[in-house]
């Protein structure tokens, strides 16, 4: 199956990366000899999987990074990212849109084809019309030692969300009020939790919050499937939202060749 990828770039520079990065766009932060937004979509290019790429986010400044690229589109950013998306996904409908999107932030520069590749084969093995990788404290700390995350602990483990989706098409409709609380939540996996109701919220404080049962209620409030996909790639989840991620990105990839 092809994939239609969205890459959500209308983010704007916290106040503590723009102290050390003064570009108004996150996307935009050079990052070794590339735009941050640069290593996603290059990551993205390169899987076997994905077709039309949109990029939601300041279209001028977009055009002349990704120039001499195909098979790529470019529609205005929204106030978050839940517009940013529905923005693309508008543009998408008029290009023929695939049966499932694959959605991810700009902010993800450590992100390889290897970890893109391994979701969405793992996503195949599953029906469903909603798809999420959590990665465990233990693979995020031996890729990246030292590296801040929230974990929750849950009973399969302790995990961190992570910042890939991959959406149904004939469901996102119906899911964009509950999508745009997700996607402002999706480092948190307590603060996710906290949606779904205190009995939820209950077992996670109690250590009995186990991976089924959050998709049992994600199911039974949205009236859709879930699915929480263990990836043992770190990359699907570390970002750049602060100084010592944007150090850690810089020791990582400077020198990288695209």
């Amino acid at each position: 199956m092809q994939y239609d990828a969205v890459i959500l770039a209308g983010g704007q520079s916290s106040g503590e990366l723009r102290k050390i990065a003064p570009y108004d766009n996150e996307a935009l932060i050079i990052i070794g000899n590339y735009p941050m937004i640069y290593y996603v979509y290059k990551a993205l290019r390169r899987s076997q999987y994905v077709d039309k790429v949109v990029i939601s986010g300041p279209v001028d400044s977009l055009r002349s990074i990704f120039s001499r690229e195909e098979n790529i589109f470019f529609v205005g950013g929204g106030d978050n990212a839940v517009e940013s998306f529905v923005n693309a996904v508008g543009l998408l409908k008029e290009k023929g849109m695939s049966e499932k999107i694959l959605i991810m932030p700009s902010d993800i520069p450590f992100i390889t084809t290897e970890a893109i590749d391994d979701f969405i084969r793992e996503t195949e093995k599953i029906e469903a019309d909603f798809f999420y990788p959590v990665t465990s404290k233990e693979v995020n700390e031996r890729r990246f030692p030292g590296v801040r995350r929230t974990y929750a602990r849950l009973k399969d483990g302790i995990f961190t969300g992570g910042n890939l989706f991959i959406l149904r098409s004939a469901v996102i409709e119906q899911i964009m009020d509950m999508a745009l609380k997700l996607v402002e939540r999706r480092k948190n996996l307590l603060a996710i939790s906290r949606l779904f109701g205190l009995g939820l919220m209950w077992k996670y404080i109690t250590g009995r919050l186990s991976i089924a049962a959050a998709e049992k209620r994600f199911q039974e409030i949205l009236g859709i499937r879930g699915k929480a996909i263990i990836s043992p790639y770190a990359e699907v989840g570390v970002d750049v939202d602060k100084p010592a991620d944007l150090e850690l990105a810089h020791k990582h990839l400077a020198g990288t060749q695209l």
